[in-house]
């Protein structure tokens, strides 16, 4: 690996780094503001009407929010201490990586039907859009793990 490529690898992931930390900010104002009206909301949920149903719905929103943000942090340092070692493909991202891809179809579940916390009558929402990018992250959690066994094996026979 030249020294070009392994210094775009540490920008790209550095800027990734920095975007997960901004995006990890504005999740933690939206629950806040969730509970406070405060935040980037301009009203809180009013947890007296269909109360049970939007627990449940916060309760499946913060946990695929936090397993999400911290996945990509996962996968970022990984790829950043591969890099370290002259790995371009660490194998220990590739099980963060098929995890990302549950948690990012939970989230994006999760984020079109948010308005089940605001709203008193609701229509619980499922397109074609919640499946394209987890099944694009399948794909390319498979190609990853292709990609590091083809890694290890060369390393292993040299």
């Amino acid at each position: 690996m030249t020294e070009k490529t392994k210094k775009s690898i540490r920008i790209c992931s550095i800027i990734a780094l920095v975007s997960c930390i901004l995006w990890t900010v504005y999740e933690i104002l939206y629950f806040i503001g969730l509970f406070t009206g405060w935040g980037v909301l301009d009203k809180k949920v009013d947890w007296s009407i269909n109360g049970m149903v939007k627990v449940v719905f916060f309760i499946f929103y913060l946990f695929s929010t936090v397993a999400l943000l911290g996945l990509c942090f996962k996968v970022i340092v990984n790829t950043l201490h591969g890099m370290r070692e002259g790995l371009a493909f660490p194998q220990s991202n590739v099980k963060p990586l098929l995890w990302l891809t549950l948690a990012d179809f939970l989230y994006r579940l999760c984020w079109m039907n948010q308005l089940i916390l605001f709203q008193e009558n609701f229509i619980f929402g499922f397109t074609g859009s919640n499946l394209i990018m987890p099944f694009l992250l399948l794909f390319f959690a498979f190609m990853y793990k292709v990609a590091a066994d083809a890694v290890e094996e060369n390393n292993l026979t040299v």
